[in-house]
């Protein structure tokens, strides 16, 4: 498209400037979700000024100018929180420079400069989403900047044919051949997705300055969860490769809290970065797989999270297997090694009927019993007097559960505060009102202060099937607490109370639960569910986002392998197929490749003629003025050079003809043409 020859050294016109402009905007839309948005006004600016410099009303900032605009920018960036060597800095940084290139976008040069370093921040940007949005929004940025650069190409070209064209004809042109280009791409495109081995990074880098987090935290105090099930986005989808469990036997369990100081429950007694809890879990709760006896029938299923911006992956008990870089501990939970800051996909199998921990090791025996020393004294005095009566801990688990159902306890996203000591007897003995996190909480507090190990455990339960059945949607609005009790010969039993107060919570999901009360998603007030079409639209919206989801962000190096397996059916015993299909593949790529290189060139031969015709006359003394018409230009040959004036003018009209008589053939004005072209070549040798 460019070569040594190209005019780089050109000024670009207010034209090129515009185009430009709008260019960097539209890139640099995007960004402003994660990114600080100043970014976007300081380009505005910078287009403000350079209009104002091609216009004569500015002047050109001069270099101690340009230093200190570049110093203000950085410092910008410093105090809007960014800190390097993470990612976002980094792309502050190249942002801020791709916004002050406009003070300086003189040449055609800088104006390439802009566009190359647009695509760039095009494929950028996918670190930040890969929705589908994000690559429709992709894919208008690259036809954007594609039909910038032809346009700013053919402004630099003032002897192409198509500058003959109106404005509007210009643009049309150029949108047909930028897509034409991109369409072109598509099937090298698709190639490498398919067949391209994924391969692990060479080095990594800190992606992201922390951000908020979404979803179940690693601390429960009484009410957390109920402000969590006012949010109803979504938190993961899982699709099952058999058979579909019972609604009531979904507990997606991400973390166990064990360590309670009287209001707050916690994984352990300090608060540990993400750094120091890897090393605790890995030492001192290691995953022993010999703890698991493994029974009943196995769920194979696959989950794609949504990016939370925490390490927490929720699967189903007993995880007997799980493909991926994971982290699994003592206490059952899955965990990633780096927060999501992208979609996950990952496969497991899980045994719901295993027996776990049959023998309970010290120090989660130890973790299981902890209670603060004073306290809550009428619930330990309960707990004491219940287990007396029961004289064993299943009667005892069933004593708990039964007063729970047989008193007057409320399930409610309502619940009233309960202060800020004795929380576990206010819950039991005065309100009687609260969410899964004040059951579950009580339920392990009564178990410990009778002597048995117990925990909480938080999570997801439930969730809500796609419109034809295929996958599962867990929300944040389904996120649950519940407790597990070890009891000897059998380890650990999940115990829910929740669903002993409130059944349809469990068995029907969250919505159903509260429906009386009203309070599912009440501070939503225009959410999509309360709207049968509108719930209707948002599944099938979700199951687009889904397949987006699964095919392609999910298209990994098992998905490409077992690919490859079914199209050549046995590949590792048969590579010959491998070259064979490759070789095919290409030549049909490159045969439709010529053939629409080809096709637009047909459309464009008169252009070419011309072209050389113009270039021929430059070279003689005689250059083509951007203004100038093709007759105008004939006429200035003709006063100039008067032998050559009936060649030009014959060349001139068959031209004219082609590009502006309707009907006219290429058959009866390209001979011409070229016989034309031919005899002022003559003209010049001789």
């Amino acid at each position: 498209m460019l070569d040594a020859r190209y005019p780089f050294d050109r000024s670009i016109n207010h034209i090129a400037l515009m185009w430009l402009l709008l260019t960097q905007l539209v890139v640099m839309l995007p960004f402003a979700f994660n990114l600080p948005l100043w970014l976007i006004p300081v380009l505005l600016l910078s287009g403000w000024w350079r209009m104002r410099v091609l216009s004569g009303k500015a002047g050109t900032p001069g270099p101690w100018l340009k230093v200190l605009i570049m110093v203000l920018g950085v410092g910008g960036l410093g105090f809007s929180g960014l800190s390097l060597p993470t990612l976002d800095a980094m792309v502050a940084l190249l942002l801020l420079g791709f916004a002050f290139k406009t003070l300086e976008m003189v040449q055609h040069r800088d104006a390439m400069v802009v566009i190359f370093l647009g695509f760039l921040l095009v494929a950028v940007n996918f670190l930040y989403s890969q929705s589908m949005l994000a690559a429709l929004y992709g894919a208008l940025s690259l036809m954007v900047l594609t039909t910038a650069l032809i346009s700013i190409q053919h402004q630099m070209e003032p002897l192409s044919g198509l500058a003959l064209l109106s404005v509007r004809q210009q643009l049309a042109a150029h949108c047909r051949l930028a897509g034409l280009l991109l369409l072109q791409c598509l099937p090298l495109m698709v190639l490498i997705f398919l067949f391209t081995p994924r391969l692990p990074p060479l080095w990594q880098l800190p992606l992201m300055t922390p951000r908020h987090t979404t979803g179940i935290s690693d601390q429960m105090t009484p009410g957390d969860i109920a402000s969590l099930s006012q949010n109803p986005e979504l938190a993961f989808r899982v699709r099952f490769m058999g058979r579909k469990p019972q609604q009531s036997a979904l507990y997606w369990r991400g973390l166990t809290l064990g360590h309670f100081d009287g209001k707050t429950w916690s994984q352990f007694d300090t608060p540990l970065e993400l750094a120091e809890l890897r090393q605790r879990v890995r030492y001192d709760f290691g995953w022993n797989g010999s703890n698991v006896a493994l029974a009943g029938e196995s769920l194979d299923y696959e989950a794609i999270y949504e990016s939370s911006g925490q390490p927490w992956l929720f699967t189903l008990a007993t995880v007997a297997q799980i493909d991926g870089e994971v982290l699994r501990t003592a206490d059952y939970r899955i965990m990633a090694r780096q927060p999501l800051n992208a979609p996950l996909l990952l496969r497991a199998t899980s045994f719901p009927e295993a027996r776990r921990d049959l023998q309970l090791n010290p120090l989660l025996q130890h973790q299981a019993l902890q209670l603060p020393v004073n306290g809550n004294e009428r619930s330990r005095q309960l707990a004491r007097s219940l287990y007396a009566q029961s004289r064993s801990p299943e009667n005892f688990i069933n004593t708990v559960l039964r007063r729970f159902h047989e008193q007057e306890y409320h399930y409610t996203l309502r619940p009233p505060l309960l202060g800020d000591a004795d929380t576990i007897d206010a819950f039991l003995f005065d309100s009687r009102r609260g969410f899964c996190s004040h059951f579950a909480g009580s339920f392990v507090y009564l178990m410990r202060a009778a002597g048995l190990p117990a925990r909480v455990v938080v999570g997801y339960q439930g969730g809500e099937w796609s419109s034809q059945g295929d996958y599962l949607m867990v929300h944040q609005y389904d996120a649950h607490a519940w407790a597990e009790v070890w009891l000897a010969g059998e380890g650990w039993r999940r115990v829910d109370p929740t669903g002993v107060v409130a059944p349809s919570r469990v068995e029907q999901g969250l919505e159903a639960a509260v429906r009386s009360e009203g309070s599912f998603l009440e501070h939503s007030l225009f959410s999509s569910r309360r709207i049968p079409w509108l719930n209707s639209t948002r599944k099938y919206l979700d199951r687009l986002q889904y397949g987006w989801r699964r095919w392609v962000l999910g298209y990994d190096e098992q998905t490409r392998s077992q690919l490859l397996q079914t199209l050549l059916n046995g590949v590792a015993q048969a590579g010959w197929q491998l070259l064979l299909w490759s070789g095919a593949v290409i030549v049909l790529a490159g045969g439709l490749a010529y053939g629409f290189r080809y096709r637009s060139r047909q459309g464009l031969r008169q252009d070419i003629l011309y072209q050389r015709f113009c270039t021929l006359m430059q070279r003689q003394g005689l250059r083509r003025e951007l203004a100038q018409t093709p007759g105008q230009f004939a006429e200035s040959i003709a006063t100039h050079r008067p032998e050559l004036a009936q060649t030009v003018w014959s060349f001139t009209r068959a031209y004219e003809a082609l590009c502006y008589e309707p009907g006219a053939r290429q058959a009866d004005y390209l001979p011409r043409m070229r016989a034309c072209l031919q005899q002022l070549k003559s003209a010049k040798a001789g």
